[in-house]
């Protein structure tokens, strides 16, 4: 995946068993007096490790989601255990959140299994594609699914302890209790700048594995071969010394706590950003295209005074341009909410401003609008809709209705402000002027989406409300007449 290493089928008779780490829920569950795992969801199934380690275990059904049908196609006809043409097994395609609030199912167990795309989801932010699985709505939706002693895990490599410190946040402010955290190797404690490593996170139904560990001070299981429903009771087993390194150690580690730390949400879901600031290279980025942008203004300004023709900046132009950027690049991250992969955002976005941007002109054209102030009162109504309905609204719809319904709520200002901007361009007396005002704000705007990582997305929308505003004041004192045609 991007020339990266991410997937290995493993067998599960593997000795010794590379993929581990995928028993130990039920080997915990086992030995701590729990009774076996009868339903179980694993988000994130992959080419089917996780599925097969299930089956193993004699689980009564097994609902495995994964967002990439290529790799469900790869573990479906190479894995050697052939877990996906089980009976016991139902595969979904699609995205993990949508799957969550669609389904009716209850589980005793539902695990997300190594959830880690490794790349962003696009240059416009600092989320990836399975930042959305990492809320507290997320995690809300994992708890209503969950029977009564259900319990819920996740595993990754996660690269810094304060991201492990805010999951076990997260779990702890959900389930209203503390998770218990296991790291390989064997670690005492998550410290909040250490590599977290292999870490393992169990919320829910946690008490009788809390029991356990507290009435028994270690926990041991070979390291040589794969741990099975006939393996001795790890509480039980104590090697020598001299033979620890070949055996494996688990235990409940203790996490820093870290002041001030903000939780993710679905409008500020930045599991990977450890404040509320912009990062560094953000604050790079803004001051590199920043500081062309002032120097080709001041090249433009310079050689428009040395020719003695007259240059204006139009602020109604620039501010429009200021907002429908920011919006354009908003709409490409809110989006992965409802459907998570990247393709399909990119699609449906610039799908959609395409036809709003299509049908604004051809309204202007037809219609050829006098006043502007109905269009900028429409455009602020849509976007104050935008702040008051969250998208996680639209999850569990059918995907067509999802699509549609989505689109309409976050393109239809760019409806609205694509008939002010067609109607004011076809007005210009100056249009290289006006439209080289639009592109400066549309740079303004793109600069403008690196503080969602100090704002969230919320507070995003109503900056765009104030660009639009500014640009309705500055519109009051634009030129009324001119013979463009109208364009955008």
């Amino acid at each position: 995946m991007n020339l990266i290493g991410h997937q290995q089928m493993s067998s599960r008779e593997d000795k010794p068993n590379p993929a581990f780490a995928y028993e130990i829920p039920y080997v915990l569950q086992r030995d701590s007096g729990g009774s076996p795992f009868q339903d179980v969801l694993i988000i994130g199934a992959g080419s089917g490790n996780d599925v097969s380690r299930a089956l193993k275990w004699d689980v009564h059904h097994v609902d495995a989601v994964e967002i990439d049908p290529a790799i469900l196609r790869l573990g479906a006809r190479d894995h050697p255990d052939r877990p996906y043409a089980d009976p016991r097994v139902t595969t979904h395609v699609g995205d993990g959140r949508n799957f969550l609030r669609a389904t009716q199912g209850q589980y005793d167990l539902i695990i997300y299994a190594l959830v880690d795309s490794l790349v962003l989801h696009s240059s416009y932010s600092d989320i990836r594609l399975e930042s959305y699985l990492f809320t507290r709505e997320a995690f809300s939706d994992v708890r209503r699914h969950l029977k009564p002693h259900g319990l819920f895990l996740m595993y990754n490599y996660f690269r810094q302890g304060w991201i492990v410190a805010r999951l076990a946040q997260e779990v702890q402010e959900t389930f209203g209790q503390p998770p218990l955290v296991f790291t390989l190797p064997y670690r005492a404690s998550v410290e909040s700048d250490r590599d977290g490593g292999f870490t393992l996170v169990a919320g829910g139904a946690n008490t009788p594995w809390a029991a356990a560990f507290a009435a028994h001070t270690e926990y041991w299981l070979p390291g040589n071969e794969s741990p099975g429903p006939h393996t001795p009771n790890g509480f039980d087993q104590r090697p020598a010394p001299a033979e620890r390194e070949e055996w494996i150690r688990l235990g409940p580690a203790t996490v820093a706590e870290i002041p001030d730390l903000h939780s993710a949400t679905d409008d500020w879901p930045f599991l990977y950003v450890r404040h509320r600031t912009i990062p560094n290279l953000g604050l790079r980025g803004i001051a590199t295209m920043g500081g062309i942008s002032l120097l080709l203004l001041y090249v433009g300004m310079r050689r428009a005074r040395l020719q003695h023709e007259p240059w204006r900046l139009d602020g109604r132009m620039f501010f429009l341009g200021a907002g429908f950027m920011l919006l354009e690049a908003e709409a490409v991250v809110r989006l992965a909410l409802l459907f998570g992969s990247t393709w399909m955002v990119n699609t449906v976005v610039f799908a959609a401003v395409l036809v709003m941007i299509l049908a604004a002109n051809l309204y202007t054209l037809k219609v050829r609008p006098v006043r502007f102030a109905p269009y900028y009162a429409g455009l602020i109504l849509s976007l104050a809709a935008n702040i008051l309905l969250p998208l996680n609204y639209f999850l569990a719809m059918d995907r067509l209705l999802q699509a549609t319904a989505s689109c309409l709520l976050i393109f239809t200002p760019i409806f609205f402000a694509g008939v002010v901007f067609a109607t004011a361009f076809r007005r210009s007396v100056a249009p290289d002027q006006d439209f080289g005002a639009n592109v400066g704000g549309a740079i303004l705007g793109g600069l403008s989406e690196y503080a969602s990582t100090l704002l969230g997305f919320q507070y995003l929308t109503l900056l765009a409300v104030v660009f639009y505003l500014l640009s309705a004041w500055f519109g009051r004192r634009a030129p009324a007449t001119g013979s463009s045609p109208a364009t955008v």
